[in-house]
This record gives C-alpha cells, structure tokens and sequence, in this order.
C-alpha cells in the first residue's frame, strides 16, 4: 500500500482486496477490544470472539458483495476466528 491509505486506494477506482483483507482483520478486532471488559478472562473474550463472528457472518455486505467487501469479511472473519481458536 505504499504511503497511500486504504481510502485513498479506494478511490482511485480499482479492486485492493489484499488490503481490504487486513482492514476487515483490523476492523473486527478493533470491535472485540471495544466490546470486551478491562478485566475480562479469557474465557470471556473467546466467547466475545466467537459471538462477533456470527454476527460478521451475518451482516450484509455493503456494495452488493464486491470482492473488497467479501474481502473486508473474510480478514474480520479469519481475525475473530483466530481469537475464538485460542
């Protein structure tokens, strides 16, 4: 991605789904941390993790399924996925 952000490479009109992917990553476990206690165990966290996947599973992809977006989810997915494994 260069110096470039990921909005910028948007708009320049052209497919980025590597990107996409990592943002998705970034975005869903952004989420689980603003979702998760300070003090929560981890037993709690893999559950927060598990519950956010089916929710991403669940969401509608804006923009009718591009290949940026199924992207975005699958690195949400693979990220939460990861945390749900542990």
């Amino acid at each position: 991605m260069g110096d470039a952000t990921s909005c910028a490479l948007a708009k320049d009109g052209r497919s980025h789904p590597a990107g996409k992917f990592h943002e998705g990553r970034t975005a869903a476990l952004g989420e689980l941390l603003r979702a998760c206690p300070a003090d929560a165990p981890g037993s709690t966290i893999v559950a927060l993790a598990a519950s956010l996947a089916e929710q991403w599973r669940g969401r509608t992809a804006p923009g009718g399924g591009s290949r940026d977006w199924e992207s975005y989810r699958a690195g949400g997915l693979d990220a939460l996925a990861a945390v749900a494994a542990s």
